[in-house]
């Protein structure tokens, strides 16, 4: 009898533990489920934050031996504010120049602990966009010029770095500097653009063009001639990344850094010299040469595009009317350009490089 109640009193409370732990289960999932953060870049709204530092310290601290300087990145939720510790540091090459940019662009690093559940979430380090000059309206112009070409290039391919646009409020904590108050934008990190796109980021050096995805690396090419930028290159990896499927698959290349291109209109920005051009502002195609029938497939996506292309520009509200009658114009003769027979054999055929085979 003793050992019968011992058995029903047990399992009483191993079915009354087994409820309580599916409750829990069940409770947990109401939680979670309650609120999931956002990915960063799946919206395009413009996101309003502060950022709290020694800014004097961390404008001027661009040598070679730069380091991480605390600071705190705040925004609005709702009616909260969220605030979490972060670390900030000067980066680029030509931008991080004081002589060119007074205000250089940043890398933030997050704490994981501080930015769960934010915006900022499951993201350790990112690049940050920045200004350039602080008493110039032109330079933010140029900043939402390359922001939109980042944005043009996830029109034409998902195989590129997403962005998201942002006004900072920059405070000096030791009141050393005027507050600022900027747009800058947020670039994706690399292996996460990879990893969306189901690949793995590369580091091959001295890859020649016609060693990645052909159709890919023309359709680039074709995009960098739309906007006017020939400040890149495929076998130094100078504003290019690498992707692809598998360790031993065909490289895709993904291009970054548009503040050379015609579009963009930096006053620093010269075309190089071992370039047969006299300005930015004159295109030149930078890719291998390719058939006519293998052009007009590309050209093709381009025309079907051009309607989501234009929209995006004239549907910026950051990008003044003049800003925006300058680039649909130089899109229109880009058009112009590829629906003329003629035009297409002068720039794409005749005037493309060719690769030279060593005896």
């Amino acid at each position: 009898m003793i050992k019968l109640i011992r058995h029903q009193t047990f399992l009483i409370l191993f079915l009354f533990s087994l409820g309580c732990t599916r409750l829990f289960a069940i409770g947990q999932e109401k939680i979670d489920s309650v609120y999931h953060a956002p990915d960063l870049f799946e919206s395009d709204t413009l996101i309003e934050l502060s950022i709290t530092t020694d800014l004097k310290s961390l404008v001027k601290d661009v040598g070679d031996n730069n380091k991480y300087h605390k600071g705190r990145l705040s925004y609005l939720l709702g009616d909260s504010i969220v605030s979490m510790i972060v670390e900030l540091k000067t980066r680029g090459n030509f931008r991080k120049d004081r002589s060119i940019c007074a205000f250089p662009p940043l890398t933030v690093k997050f704490n994981k602990a501080e930015s769960n559940y934010s915006l900022f979430h499951d993201n350790n380090k990112l690049k940050l966009v920045s200004h350039c000059q602080n008493r110039n309206d032109r330079y933010e112009q140029m900043l939402i010029h390359e922001y939109l070409i980042y944005k043009a290039y996830n029109i034409f391919t998902p195989e590129s770095f997403r962005v998201r646009l942002v006004k900072i409020s920059y405070k000096d904590s030791k009141g050393e500097m005027k507050p600022l108050e900027k747009f800058a934008f947020f670039i994706e990190d690399f292996k996460k653009m990879a990893a969306r796109n189901g690949k793995i980021a590369r580091y091959d050096k001295k890859v020649h063009q016609d060693r990645t995805n052909i159709s890919k690396v023309t359709k680039l090419a074709i995009f960098q001639y739309m906007v006017g930028n020939t400040d890149w290159g495929v076998p130094t990896l100078h504003n290019i990344k690498l992707i692809s499927k598998t360790p031993t698959s065909r490289l895709i290349t993904v291009p970054y850094d548009f503040d050379w291109a015609s579009l963009v209109d930096a006053p620093y920005a010269t075309p190089n010299a071992k370039l047969d051009i006299q300005s930015i502002h004159e295109r030149l195609y930078r890719g291998y040469q390719r058939t006519a029938e293998e052009l007009e497939g590309i050209f093709r996506e381009f025309r079907m595009k051009k309607e989501f292309l234009y929209k995006l520009y004239t549907n910026c509200p950051y990008l003044d009317d003049k800003e925006k009658e300058r680039a649909l114009n130089y899109f229109d003769e880009f058009y112009e350009i590829i629906d003329n027979p003629r035009s297409v054999k002068s720039e794409f055929i005749d005037g493309a490089r060719i690769i030279k085979y060593k005896n």
